[in-house]
């Protein structure tokens, strides 16, 4: 595990510790109307795949804010256009290999929380993020074809390196929640970060698990 890992990981536990106390602390009282665990994945820009966890309350059925977690692999933005990418088999079975740039993303966001339905509600939210992330720099190079016993592989027209920087960025997100039992729900959203390393946008569905604030039916 590099140095930046750990540092990130370091923030991870520490906001998750400060959002943990401040939840306990006010937990008792009328202020927090739902607070969830909530995980979930998407696509997005880039051709991004993400997974996004994190933990999202609903203060005061006003104001929305959300700890979150976040790991996308995309294609890198500098990516030549003329980029072709190693390929080749293996005992018959083809294979391309895709070079593509990781980052980790921790932001706290907040925002307005929207009562849409009995147990049916959305949030839009703005935050700071801090980003962890891999730049890739492409260099020309010759193309060779290697054949041996079970297979075959052409390698691709551009060498790549690759170096990770951290940075700051500006996070939003807005979300559309159902809570179907009263600790358990879904929801959809997107998502995006603006940073100066790769600022990815996406689309995703989520699980929400914990107190979900479900309101009663009203009896006649």
């Amino acid at each position: 595990m590099n140095r930046s890992n750990k540092k990130l990981i370091n923030r991870i536990f520490f906001c998750t510790m400060t959002l943990a106390f401040i939840t306990t602390a006010t937990g008792q009282t009328k202020a927090i109307n739902k607070i969830y665990l909530q995980a979930g994945a998407g696509g997005g820009t880039h051709g991004a795949a993400f997974y996004d966890l994190g933990i999202q309350t609903i203060i005061k059925n006003k104001w929305s804010a959300t700890l979150s977690y976040q790991e996308f692999e995309m294609v890198p933005k500098n990516l030549p256009s003329d980029y072709q990418p190693e390929t080749g088999y293996i005992f018959f079975i083809p294979y391309t290999y895709t070079v593509e740039a990781s980052m980790k993303i921790l932001s706290l966001t907040a925002g307005r929380y929207f009562r849409l339905g009995r147990n049916i509600w959305a949030t839009t939210e703005g935050g700071l993020s801090y980003a962890n992330g891999e730049n890739v720099n492409f260099q020309s190079s010759e193309v060779i074809t290697t054949s041996f016993l079970f297979g075959e592989t052409t390698t691709s027209n551009y060498y790549s390196s690759k170096e990770t920087k951290s940075t700051l960025g500006i996070a939003m997100r807005a979300d559309l929640n159902w809570g179907f039992a009263s600790f358990m729900g879904i929801g959809a959203g997107v998502v995006a970060n603006i940073n100066s390393i790769q600022s990815p946008m996406g689309f995703q569905v989520k699980l929400m698990v914990g107190n979900m604030g479900r309101e009663k039916k009203n009896r006649k």
